[in-house]
């Protein structure tokens, strides 16, 4: 292609926007009609009201239906999900948690809040935890291993899951943006001791802010439960009834979904098979569109047909050439981006100077339980090389045949002109 490129006064390949979604997308009248039933209700609370609709225990039971999971806790968000899965593990000071060295805030976030410190891997080729750098990292004190299924691509589970049992540990999946993807036939967030998901409004299925955790395990359930609501002061909910699971108390806090929340969660997850073929076969029509393009290269991964298609990513020769590529495309009418913009999640400037909300320095600091932790900017040089060469396309759950072939013709287009 020789058409000049928009970003340098040519004609954009497109002017409409594009649908760009995922659950939002498809929201519509049968969520609409959940939340006034809700309301009419005037039972918003999930355990109790004038008439309870129990939303979020029909969530619940359709996610672990979904899944083939034996036990699901709606939550408020997907951290909090993470937060309940290490409480149900009983992560907390002393521990280390590793953790991907890419990745969103909240996967860090949540081990600082349990009081566990993190440690960071490298990333293979998928964006996901590298084996051998999580095996390499493990010490002593290692209690966990967060895997990250980003952007719906799994991470290579067999050899994580492999040196988790070698070394003892436990792991704990970060699926917060890939419920419904697969690794080898198994959903995600399925395959560790726990799974946490994100309903938040970027996130496959929305229910605006909400989450899950999933667990095989039956203590893991209760002990997540418990700690959802408040730990000690219940065993787990039912209804107006309290459960009479014996395990013991522990203080925990409120992590709870909302039944407005479960509501419209249990009517988006009916849909999410949809939204997962949509973005699959969007993202081969794509993947057709574009071909084999010389100095690119696309995202490795574990299980190409387990992919939830959300998006695409390429690798660039070069960071500028990159950063460059989402500028060009962005001009052409397509959706682009460097991820986290390119850097490690340490590069937070929260994490590399170790400063949590009291600024007392959280679990860095702990007199009972010192660390030699470090962060900086290096420290991960592998994923710092290949996250500052990355950039990604965006996929919509709306995206028709004429749609693929704009973001196809972009990237062909934006190609030719920069490599």
């Amino acid at each position: 292609m020789t058409d000049k490129l928009a970003i340098d006064g040519g004609t954009p390949v497109r002017t409409e926007r594009l649908p760009l979604g995922r659950g939002i997308a498809v929201l519509g009248d049968e969520e609409r009609a959940a939340v006034l039933e809700v309301l009419d209700s005037r039972s918003l609370f999930r355990y109790y009201g004038p008439r309870l609709l129990r939303k979020v225990e029909a969530f619940e039971a359709r996610l672990r239906e979904l899944l083939g999971a034996p036990h699901a806790v709606g939550l408020s968000s997907g951290t909090a999900a993470l937060r309940a899965g290490l409480a149900a593990l009983g992560v907390g000071c002393g521990d280390e948690v590793i953790v991907p060295s890419f990745t969103f805030i909240a996967t860090v976030n949540a081990v600082i809040a349990a009081g566990a410190v993190p440690v960071f891997c490298e990333v293979d080729a998928s964006l996901g935890a590298d084996p051998n750098d999580v095996d390499a990292k493990i010490t002593e004190r290692t209690a966990a291993i967060m895997p990250v299924h980003l952007e719906n691509q799994a991470c290579d589970m067999d050899a994580l899951a492999a040196v988790a049992r070698r070394r003892g540990v436990a792991v704990i999946e970060d699926a917060c943006q890939a419920i419904g993807a697969s690794y080898k036939g198994k959903a995600l967030g399925t395959i560790g001791d726990c799974g946490a998901f994100s309903l938040q409004l970027e996130k496959n299925i929305t229910s605006g802010e909400g989450g899950a955790l999933v667990t095989p395990d039956d203590t893991l359930y209760v002990r997540a439960a418990r700690y959802s609501d408040q730990g000690g002061q219940f065993v787990t909910s039912y209804g107006v009834e309290r459960g009479s699971e014996f395990a013991e108390p522990f203080a925990g806090e409120n992590l709870r979904m909302t039944e407005i929340a479960g509501a419209i969660a249990d009517e988006q997850l009916r849909k999410l098979p949809q939204i997962i073929e949509a973005f699959r076969s969007n993202k081969r029509k794509i993947l057709e569109g574009v071909g084999d393009v010389d100095g690119l290269e696309l995202r490795g991964t574990h299980d190409a047909d387990g992919d939830g298609g959300s998006s695409i990513t390429w690798f660039a020769p070069s960071k500028s050439t990159a950063q460059r590529f989402v500028a060009a495309l962005r001009a052409e009418g397509i959706p682009s981006a460097q991820m986290y913009n390119g850097e490690p999640v340490y590069a937070t400037p929260a994490i590399l100077a170790k400063r949590t909300a009291t600024n007392k320095g959280g679990p860095w600091h702990c007199a009972e339980h010192p660390t030699d932790v470090e962060y900086r900017i290096g420290m991960c040089p592998r994923t710092e090389e290949l996250v500052a060469r990355s950039f990604v396309v965006g996929n919509g759950a709306r995206f028709s045949p004429s749609d693929c072939e704009d973001v196809a013709a972009a990237v062909r287009k934006v190609a030719s002109a920069l490599l």
